[in-house]
């Protein structure tokens, strides 16, 4: 039951996911040829059709101003991080090569 459920859930958000696309894929316009010279009529022009223009974006249009704080440089410097001494890896390092190519 519980592996039916979580497919169903999958599935409605895939569906919600791809249901921009879908639509936009299946909205369209009728293309109207005008070819009356002498008439004076009003034709719908689409450019702005909020559906047409319609993208995802990944960035947010807003500016955020961030406000960073100064710092002030330093003169000195101290090392925090010490070396381990390790006097017994040396004896080893040859268990580190590869088998001679033959």
């Amino acid at each position: 039951m519980l592996k039916k459920l979580k497919n169903i859930i999958s599935i409605l958000l895939v569906l919600i996911l791809l249901m921009p696309s879908i639509v936009k894929l299946e909205h369209s316009h009728e293309k109207f040829i005008c070819n009356s010279k002498n008439l004076k009529h009003l034709h719908t022009f689409h450019q702005q059709c909020e559906v047409c223009n319609f993208e995802f974006s990944v960035f947010l249009s807003e500016k955020d101003d961030i406000a960073l704080e100064k710092t002030e440089l330093t003169d000195s410097y101290t090392n925090c991080y010490t070396a381990l001494n390790l006097p017994n890896l040396s004896k080893y390092t040859f268990l580190l090569r590869a088998p001679p190519v033959i």
